[in-house]
């Protein structure tokens, strides 16, 4: 188990039924009951289309970081000893994290439908906190939209320090203007022009 995440592997909601009902963030288990939406993982295609012919070819474009919705329905039983609506400000202290201070900070976030999504969503910023919606029988509910955080990562291209086209070959017979245009393309590539 890593700060507060559950070491279950592939839980259902019968036999784990507290793991669904919560979210564990930056290390504290969400009060209440909670019902997550949105949390769709989508993948945006580039799909090339050519002309005359069926069919197409289609390249992964990007995997958007998702906006999704968590909404927390919380109860006060005096009778039973249960204030979940007590235990609410230092959940929302530990949501307002990510955004207090002179950076923003994502902090870990586990519940098994985020963790199930490929790939898994871990980790979030406050995206919004909407105001108390109380039920009228001593509950009350507040819905959060979370934004994940990935960080980002460098797609395609060359690595750092390779060459990306190859020198020019001396038995070629146009290898001293491919040699000058080498040489310039360097030189301009060290001005503030390049």
């Amino acid at each position: 188990m890593t700060q507060g995440i559950p070491s279950v592997v592939n839980p259902n909601p019968i036999d784990n039924e507290d793991l669904f009902n919560s979210i564990i963030l930056g290390g504290k288990k969400s009060p209440g009951t909670v019902k997550l939406s949105g949390h769709d993982r989508k993948v945006n295609w580039d799909i090339k289309k050519g002309p005359g012919i069926t069919g197409a070819t289609i390249t992964i474009k990007e995997i958007p970081p998702i906006e999704f919705t968590a909404t927390f329905y919380l109860v006060r039983d005096t009778s039973q000893g249960i204030d979940q609506i007590a235990q609410w400000p230092d959940f929302a202290a530990v949501i307002n994290s990510t955004i207090s201070g002179s950076k923003p900070k994502a902090i870990d976030i586990y519940h098994p439908d985020l963790a199930a999504q490929d790939p898994p969503i871990s980790s979030v910023v406050k995206s919004l906190v909407g105001g108390a919606v109380d039920d009228g029988k001593g509950g009350r509910t507040y819905t959060v939209k979370f934004q994940e955080y990935r960080p980002p990562k460098v797609k395609g291209g060359s690595p750092s320090g390779s060459a990306t086209k190859p020198s020019p070959d001396p038995s070629d017979p146009d290898y001293a203007a491919k040699l000058e245009i080498a040489q310039l393309t360097a030189t301009l590539q060290n001005t503030p022009y390049g």
